[in-house]
């Protein structure tokens, strides 16, 4: 805690730094000119609003350089963005709707419209002030890597059964290439219920350790930094150094490799702003972005090298595993886009960092003796497509996933698949979109609950004890569905539904089936209102004997002072 307090302090103090107009931040300014491409941004959260808005344009042929499986995007390309749909909207008839989200959009981005023509990129702001409560009435589910959760791509926050308060407060700020950003919680957690001595025996056995490691945390009243971080641009690239949260795939339910599903990770990130084109014969894949990371994972429990496991359940190790990852994507049309990436865990206990251990992490393709371990590899590929004749209407889009293996595609029966399609024209629901999708995995290849676990690496892929990929875990299949009706571009309301079904060979298996509600509200310029409600059934048998039925309720009050848009 005494770190985190040290964290929070060095952020804030940084915030003011950020915009002050003393003499060398403005010589600096004036020295790189007021060039967007060495202007630094803040990101948008995964979950704003902005995201589907911006989907809604591309489905309308209005935006042609939106890499939706790379997510988040920085403020400043936002703007750059509405400045393409604006300029191919000149050339053709649009919708009154279709209108009304530019204009939402072009608010929400104005200040950034500035800086792209002129204006100084220097600002400090509170974004967004919020209250979340999370009632749970009935036992939930809060163990993703063993068994599933009733709350998932949630930032990592955790839940038990009762009431959950959470009190968050955002705030960023720009002075030319730099910039920060900050949002910190005060949770109020109720106690999640633990499994019993046999539970933890059998656990145990499915992770090759020597105790049932803990699931996530509960039970305590703490102040939590999210997203807390700070950028350096020059020349459209951009480095941002502290904790931040990744989306790489084009599903809703979550990308199989990086989600919000758990806790922002501590890391340095390169991201490529402005996507660019290679010359000569590769020009045929047509703009590229991509993103490179380092980072240290938290929270994992065992390790096991040189023929020793160490560990101990409920306890961090003391030298965490660190992680790197690579992802790119390519667009070849307008209309298609698809996407590699990869990352590897490596070093921490019993595996000292040093350039060798990292070098051989990024290149080595083949298996290694422990001595040589080169890592718990993982590598995705992502396709989107809108089809043929519906390109308004209908987008369809897969997410491959492979662990220990180089590429899905070249071990289709050794890997998980994600696929599904967002229709947009259902007949006479004009402002109404229906998602699905399915997620297979097929026959393990060596052992149950094979995915995201690895034998060094006995904590598996997580951070702070929850999985970094899918939710659907590592041994099921899965669905969800979504109805959208698009209100306003800032008010929906949608009715999902998710289902899980777990192999009984790992754990004993078991199901989820839950039905959620939500409503997105706009109220006014400065006043946000979520509210949800979620019915869940649940039944593995490790767990509870009987099936178990909870019900979610969430409210969440936001205020973004003025200057924010409508």
């Amino acid at each position: 805690m005494r770190r985190q307090h040290l964290h929070t302090f060095f952020m804030v103090i940084l915030l003011a730094l950020a915009t002050s107009h003393s003499e060398a931040l403005s010589g600096l300014q004036d020295e790189l000119g007021r060039d967007p491409a060495n202007m630094a941004s803040s990101y948008v959260p995964i979950d704003s609003w902005v995201y589907p808005a911006f989907e809604l344009l591309a489905a309308k042929g209005l935006m042609q350089s939106a890499f939706f499986d790379l997510r988040p995007w920085t403020r400043l390309d936002c703007a750059r963005l509405v400045e393409e749909a604006e300029a191919l909207a000149e050339d053709q008839h649009i919708s009154d709707d279709t209108t009304g989200t530019l204009h939402s959009l072009r608010q929400e981005f104005v200040l950034e419209l500035a800086r792209r023509t002129g204006d100084r990129n220097a600002e400090l702001k509170v974004e967004s002030m919020y209250q979340r409560s999370t009632s749970i009435a009935g036992k939930p589910l809060t163990d993703g890597y063993h068994f599933a959760e009733t709350l998932v791509n949630n930032d990592g926050r955790p839940f038990g059964q009762g009431t959950n308060l959470y009190s968050g407060i955002v705030m960023r700020a720009t002075a030319g290439p730099f910039a920060a950003y900050l949002r910190t919680e005060a949770q109020r957690v109720s106690l999640a219920s633990a499994p019993n001595a046999q539970t933890l025996q059998q656990i145990a056995v499915a992770d090759f350790t020597p105790a049932g490691a803990a699931g996530p945390v509960s039970g305590f009243f703490r102040s939590r930094l999210l997203d807390a971080n700070v950028s350096f641009a020059f020349k459209n690239n951009q480095f941002t150094f502290g904790q931040q949260t990744l989306w790489w795939g084009p599903a809703g339910s979550g990308a199989t490799l990086f989600t919000n599903n758990a806790e922002p990770v501590n890391m340095l990130r390169y991201d490529r702003l402005r996507p660019i084109e290679l010359p000569g014969f590769p020009r045929l894949l047509g703009p590229i972005r991509g993103q490179f990371l380092v980072g240290r994972l938290a929270g994992a429990q065992y390790v096991h090298t040189a023929e020793t496991t160490f560990g101990t359940p409920g306890s961090a190790l003391g030298n965490q595993p660190w992680i790197h990852g690579e992802k790119i994507t390519f667009e070849p049309t307008p209309n298609f886009q698809f996407g590699v990436s990869r990352t590897v865990l490596f070093a921490g206990k019993g595996a000292p960092l040093t350039t060798s251990t990292f070098l051989r992490s990024m290149f080595s393709t083949g298996n290694a003796s422990e001595q040589k371990d080169p890592g718990d590899r993982r590598s995705a590929f992502d396709a989107q497509y809108r089809i043929p004749r519906l390109r308004h209407c209908l987008t369809g889009y897969f997410d491959g996933f492979t662990d220990d293996e180089p590429f899905p595609l070249l071990y289709p029966s050794r890997s998980a698949w994600l696929s599904g399609f967002m229709y947009r024209c259902v007949p006479g629901l004009p402002h109404v979109t229906v998602r699905a999708e399915g997620l297979l995995s097929p026959q393990r290849s060596l052992f149950p609950g094979y995915y995201y676990f690895n034998v060094h690496y006995l904590s598996g892929y997580t951070n702070n004890r929850q999985l970094l990929g899918s939710w659907i875990g590592r041994e099921a299949q899965g669905e969800q569905i979504w109805t959208t009706w698009q209100i306003t571009p800032r008010s929906s309301v949608e009715l999902s539904g998710r289902s899980m079904n777990a192999s009984s060979d790992f754990l004993h298996g078991g199901s989820l089936r839950d039905l959620r509600a939500t409503a997105e509200l706009a109220l006014g310029a400065e006043w946000q209102l979520h509210v949800e409600d979620q019915v869940e059934q649940w039944h593995f048998p490790q767990l509870q004997a009987q099936t178990q039925h909870n019900n979610e309720v969430t409210l969440q009050l936001s205020y973004r002072p003025s200057g924010h848009g409508k």
